[in-house]
């Protein structure tokens, strides 16, 4: 069987980086884990091809070549899915479709000309699946409720991938997340209790990118590194003697619940196997918001002190927000504005909150007839998908104005320079490697483009300095981060747009709807008086 992998182009959003990757000459930030593994799971003497369409796209020679055509997707990437399954039938390729997307909506995605539906985790139902192509059957959903054993997960094909293209490598240790936050899609997707791989599979894993000759960074896509607290001390003793006698090859970065900061031996050995960052789900410094959607395990200790406990250990917080909780105050914006100034988060992921499908949040806001729209789009560029507690203009004024004061290139410098000097140095001394044209030509660019053309030429390169001397083993790392900032400029701009464009749209539609009531009820009067 002749199987091409196909994933579908994200649009920009904010972890695209465009701006920041070009500068080194890489095309996306991470590669398609979910499909190579995929590529695992499946028959092995079958053949395959994976085309990542953030990278290429496919050509017709790989269209023709194939007999069977997979594809996974967020739904993010809906748009490009869509018209990828059509390009696919055009060729007269059948098309199967699985991963968040598909199990999320299988109705939706059906609906493109699917072929084949594989919904849930691929262990238990791309097994169903390759059992339905042995009988001939042309068409199929393939689902199941029950969570697999993902110590029994082969290692992804990497080798599949166009390696070079991509800024990180992903691998993941578990699936899983043992809170209830009312808006999270992942404790539906896959369940609340967090299963791990073992330390010798994943360290397996990392192995087999070190053979590829992968030397950069790597993501651990957990959507909650350490919701089993007890495994992930297992692995990181393990790690922690493999990145030893490797020379510490990667850094790692991942996800993880505030409550890392009550554990400093978890920190400490964290910080020992080379990660240096960690996104946190903050979501609001309001605890009553907090305690609407079910977040409470960031409202046992005062959440300022907990992220910068974190870092003072070495650990670089990246944060996400949402702004529209129900119940939310006036001037949540501004709130979180100064939660980000305060904590020094150089990048707070900031959004409307949407009502994903199948969510605890979801099934309230359509049982209260409040839901305007049963998908949602996680984009920074998408307004709510329903009916808010305050006025929905209001909400989405104050979201663009935190977003672009948040990314004004002053204030992100100011951010970054004053996180790094919070930031504890890594205790271990690696081997100095050479850099390359590419890295030093994207060097000499941000030193052009921030340290001359624009406004921060005056505190640019006082702060350099000041880290070369202060931060000696962590310069480079913050001057990468500098480059990020390089992607906001634009992109703030695009939130602005097309945030004001939607909210047009929306407030024309509601005036037109409220003089059609105001009509409907005049003509129910004089109907009533005659």
């Amino acid at each position: 069987m002749r199987t091409l992998l196909v994933y579908p182009r994200f649009p920009q959003s904010f972890w695209s980086f465009e701006q920041a990757l070009a500068l080194v000459d890489r095309k996306a930030l991470l590669p398609p884990l979910g499909l190579v593994t995929v590529a695992a799971i499946l028959p092995q003497d079958w053949e395959y091809k994976l085309v990542d369409r953030n990278i290429r796209d496919v050509t017709e020679a790989e269209w023709q070549w194939a007999d069977l055509v997979i594809m996974s997707a967020m739904i993010v990437q809906k748009e490009d899915l869509a018209a990828q399954i059509q390009v696919a039938k055009r060729y007269g390729k059948p098309v199967a479709v699985g991963g968040p997307y598909a199990s999320a909506l299988p109705q939706e995605v059906e609906s493109f000309g699917t072929d084949y539906l594989i919904l849930g985790e691929g262990e238990i139902t791309l097994p169903m699946f390759v059992e339905a192509l042995a009988r001939g059957e042309t068409s199929g959903k393939f689902t199941t409720t029950e969570k697999p054993d993902v110590s029994t997960t082969p290692i992804p094909r990497y080798e599949l991938l166009e390696m070079d293209a991509y800024d990180n490598m992903s691998v993941q240790f578990s699936r899983g997340c043992p809170f209830q936050c009312e808006f999270c899609d992942i404790i539906v997707l896959y369940g609340r209790k967090p299963r791990t791989k073992t330390p010798q599979q994943f360290l397996a894993e990392l192995e087999r990118l070190y053979e590829l000759g992968w030397r950069r960074s790597i993501f651990l896509v957990d959507d909650n590194f350490i919701g089993n607290k007890r495994n992930v001390k297992l692995l990181l003793q393990e790690l922690k003697t493999w990145m030893i006698e490797h020379n510490y090859p990667f850094f790692l970065n991942t996800e993880a619940s505030v409550d890392l900061a009550q554990d400093e031996d978890l920190m400490a050995l964290m910080v020992e196997c080379n990660f240096n960052a960690v996104f946190l789900g903050i979501e609001t410094p309001d605890t009553d918001s907090l305690a609407v959607t079910k977040k409470f395990q960031n409202t046992r200790d005062p959440l300022v002190e907990s992220v910068q406990k974190i870092m003072r250990y070495g650990l670089r917080v990246t944060a996400g927000f949402i702004i529209g909780f129900d119940g939310e105050k006036s001037g949540a914006g501004d709130r979180v504005i100064q939660f980000v100034e305060e904590t020094a988060i150089s990048l707070a992921m900031f959004s409307m909150l949407q009502a994903l499908p199948d969510t605890a949040l979801w099934h309230r806001l359509k049982k209260e007839g409040r839901l305007l729209d049963e998908r949602a789009n996680i984009n920074q560029t998408t307004l709510m998908n329903f009916v808010p507690s305050r006025p929905i203009e209001t909400i989405a004024q104050e979201y663009i104005r935190a977003f672009w004061e948040l990314y004004d290139p002053q204030k992100y410098l100011d951010r970054t320079y004053r996180q790094f000097l919070l930031m504890g140095e890594p205790q271990h001394k690696t081997s100095l490697r050479r850099p390359s044209w590419v890295v030093i030509r994207a060097m000499l660019t941000i030193f052009w483009r921030q340290g001359v053309l624009r406004k921060t030429r005056w505190t640019f390169w006082v702060y350099l300095v000041h880290m070369m001397i202060a931060k000696p083993r962590n310069w480079q790392y913050y001057l990468s981060i500098c480059a990020l900032g390089e992607h906001f400029l634009e992109y703030r701009q695009l939130v602005r747009n097309q945030i004001e464009a939607q909210l047009a749209e929306y407030l024309k539609l509601k005036a037109a709807q409220d003089e059609q009531n105001t009509y409907s009820k005049a003509i129910d009067s004089k109907t009533v008086a005659a």
